[in-house]
């Protein structure tokens, strides 16, 4: 049996199971809120939370919008508008500035947290989408480019998070860049590079291109996560959608399992070893075993393509954005783990 075979067989065999799971499954997780976000409508892309406020924001990339919600009482706070189309929010632990990048012209914006008013546009590159906070070294990298605002290549860069000053540029002939991952200690860069299907490997001092990994299966990879322990890189193709362990030194394949087709995050808790994938109506929960096994221990309904999550390690909890349908207005469903 060729290799091909071998990969949809397995696809088909775990897919009845999860097929099975037609409705929520008995797990860890359950339903806790339920934050209503009316008048919102089109897609989302990216969460941020603020653990000392119990504050989420969800970039509404579609209606251009910035929504902020109170997690104590399960209410939407403000719509923040003013944005063409808001991809991702930086929100730091004692800093009064939120940065949103967004993919419009002079449009990303540092606001003040404590009034959500805006404080000036930065400077970024156009299209600006990703975002990934150095934490040791105060450094922001922020993926631009490409087919989103029709140019042949895209842009990696460092800014300064505190007052977006762009610290360093390079041009990545590619067409569509997706989320990255940090090994700070070893001084690597992993970025998504889904047009290629391709993970681009780059020191995060210079954005100097030290290697490219072919990703081992399927196509279109997006989320993306480093766990420090294992040396390992979670990274899910979205197309067919299978989430698979790399070698983080390497590339080179440890596992893969299916997961939901197209998601947009990938929730990694290092504390108890598992990854939350959100896709096609559903997040669905995985733990990582010994010897580099992936389990899938947890299938959620959601919603409607909702595909965008976060999780929030200081309450045990994820967070998952669905867009409005014709029969309901968009929300926030916040799962958190029993007791």
């Amino acid at each position: 049996m060729n290799r091909n075979a071998v990969l949809l067989l397995g696809i088909a065999i775990v897919s009845g199971t999860t097929s099975a799971w037609s409705q929520t499954s008995p797990g860890p997780y359950h339903l806790v809120k339920t934050i209503a976000l009316p008048g919102v409508q089109g897609g989302f892309d990216h969460f941020a939370y603020d653990a000392a406020l119990h504050r989420l924001y969800l970039a509404a990339s579609d209606n251009g919008t910035l929504e902020v919600m109170d997690l104590q009482s399960g209410t939407r706070l403000s719509s923040v508008k003013g944005f063409t189309s808001p991809h991702s929010v930086l929100v730091r632990a004692k800093a009064d500035e939120i940065l949103v990048t967004d993919s419009g012209k002079q449009a990303s914006a540092l606001l003040q947290q404590s009034t959500l008013k805006k404080l000036r546009n930065v400077n970024l590159a156009l299209g600006a989408n990703c975002i990934l906070l150095d934490h040791t070294g105060n450094r922001l990298f922020v993926t631009a480019g490409g087919d989103r605002v029709s140019q042949p290549d895209s842009t990696l860069q460092i800014i300064n998070p505190d007052s977006g000053v762009v610290l360093r540029t390079v041009r990545v002939p590619a067409l569509h860049l997706q989320p990255m991952a940090l090994d700070a200690e070893h001084k690597r860069l992993f970025v998504n590079i889904a047009d290629q299907d391709a993970i681009g490997v780059f020191n995060s001092d210079t954005l100097e291109r030290t290697g490219t990994w072919p990703i081992p299966k399927g196509h279109k990879n997006s989320p993306i996560a480093f766990d420090r322990e294992s040396q390992s890189l979670f990274v899910i193709a979205s197309d067919p959608g299978i989430l698979m362990e790399l070698d983080a030194v390497s590339g080179a394949l440890r596992t893969f399992v299916p997961t939901p087709s197209n998601p947009d995050d990938l929730g990694f808790d290092p504390k108890s070893r598992r990854l939350f994938v959100p896709g096609d109506g559903a997040l669905n929960v995985y733990q990582i075993g010994p010897a580099s096994s992936l389990h899938p221990i947890q299938h959620l309904e959601t919603g409607t393509e909702a595909r965008t999550g976060i999780f929030l390690p200081d309450i045990n909890a994820y967070a998952v954005a669905v867009p409005a349908t014709a029969a309901q207005p968009a929300k926030v469903l916040l799962f958190k783990k029993e007791q």
